[in-house]
Formats: structure tokens, sequence, C-alpha cells
């Protein structure tokens, strides 16, 4: 996942897409990869592509809004996740391991160099215990985060986010983005909650741009990044999904509304 700032970040895109993590899910793959060397143009767009543009997502609009916006979407994020990679590149945006306490390098030590493959058995046994102390030095915020998300879900019901999002107002849109982004929601989860926001009389740009930044980006995941990032790296991240989840909606609301 090496080379010029643009093929790396191209090579992130691609992991990304066949990885349909979001974010939250994503971090040990993420932690692994900065580990290897991988450069920042690579691991944000990887970071960024994977809860943005995967299959998952791209199929649950498709049911939602069609094949033509679906793709359009695709588009839009796919230039997205490119601009933020190469912006965190240009910006020297590092990944810090610092926040993770004693975390392994699952190949060892060779002077600084990329260590050989050392047999499947040696290198699982690396691997598990850097999965280990990764799971200890985050493990607990993920629980506090898990249970704020189940939290959020189970008190936000469609009908409430109709009754601020379902009048056609030219800000129900970005109010969806926003709405969306502390949300702790699967993607698949959402085909059905999308559904009933429309039998609500949410309109179709609204439930995209909430699809998509329920789906990009949630309150677990924030705590935990703002061990891994700088405060301005996450609030750049924060920002890049409300970004998407808007043009998202907007695109929708243009064409299908």
């Amino acid at each position: 996942m090496g080379g010029a700032p643009v093929v790396a970040a191209l090579k992130g895109i691609a992991v990304g897409f066949v990885t349909p993590f979001c974010t939250y899910s994503a971090i040990p793959m993420l932690v692994g990869l900065r580990q290897a060397g991988v450069p920042a143009a690579g691991y944000v767009a990887f970071v960024s592509a994977a809860p943005v543009l995967d299959p998952v997502l791209f199929g649950a609009l498709v049911i939602i809004v069609g094949l033509p916006a679906a793709s359009l979407y695709m588009a839009v994020a796919f230039l997205g996740a490119i601009t933020l990679a190469l912006v965190a590149q240009h910006l020297g945006v590092e990944l810090s391991l610092d926040g993770l306490g004693s975390v392994e390098d699952p190949g060892g030590s060779c002077g600084g160099k990329p260590c050989a493959w050392a047999g499947l058995s040696t290198e699982m046994r690396g691997a598990a215990r850097a999965s280990l102390a990764l799971l200890r030095s985050v493990g607990a915020l993920l629980v506090v985060g898990v249970f704020v998300g189940l939290a959020i879900e189970t008190l936000v019901q469609p009908q409430d986010v109709a009754a601020i999002t379902g009048d056609g107002a030219q800000w129900s849109i970005p109010l969806a983005a926003a709405l969306g982004t502390p949300l702790y929601v699967s993607t698949s989860l959402f085909v059905p909650i999308a559904h009933s926001l429309g039998r609500a009389g949410v309109g179709v740009g609204a439930i995209v741009a909430l699809t998509i930044s329920g789906a990009g980006a949630n309150i677990p995941e924030f705590v935990v990044l703002a061990k891994l990032f700088s405060k301005a790296a996450v609030s750049l991240f924060i920002g890049y999904v409300f970004a998407i989840a808007l043009a998202g909606g907007l695109l929708a609301q243009m064409l299908l509304g």
C-alpha cells in the first residue's frame, strides 16, 4: 500500500471497499496498517472509505433510492475519500500508537525494516498478543461507547426523526446528516428504519443523509479515534462524514425528490 500519495490513497480505498467495516470495527486493521508502515494517505483513505464506500451501503442505497442515485453517491464518496487522504498526507496527519499502551508489532523488531514472514504459527502468536494488547487498551472505551450507542438507538424512534425532518424544509437534509453522525446503527439495520422513515413522511434526501452519516460515523468510534489521532484530525474526519452525507442527501433529493 505504498507509493506516491495518490497511489497509496487508491490502494487504501480499494482495501476499504472490499472490507465493509464501519470505522469503529476497522480500527484494529487501521492500527495494523500503521504498524506496517503504510503512509498516511493510504490508511486515511482506508478508514474513510470502509464505512461509506462499501458494497453493503451501496446495496442499501439501491434499495432506498435506486441505482442511478446510489451510483452517483459512490462517485462523490470516492472523490471525497481521495481528497481527505491527500489533505491528511499534506498536513502530516499521523496515527499515534502511543495512546494504545504497549501494542506489540506482531512481526517483531527487525532493525527498523519490514520483517520476513516467520511462518503461520509464529505470526499468529504475535498477532494474538498484539490483538489482546489493543483490546486491553481500548476495550473499556468500546464497551462504554456501545452502550451509549444502544441507548441512542433505543430512545430515538423513527417517528421522532420524522417529526423534525419530515416537512421538506431546506434545513431537513443537513439536520438529518447531523442527527445520524452520533448514531450507532449498522447499514443493514438502517434499511428497515429508512423504510419506516419514508412511510412517516421523511423526504428521500433526508433519509439518504441519515443513512450515510449513521453508517459512516458514531460515538464509539469518535472515542477510540481520539486516542489515535489529534483532535484536529478527528474533527476533519467528522466533517468529512457530514459533508459526504450532505452531498448524498442533496443529490438524492435533486434526482428523486
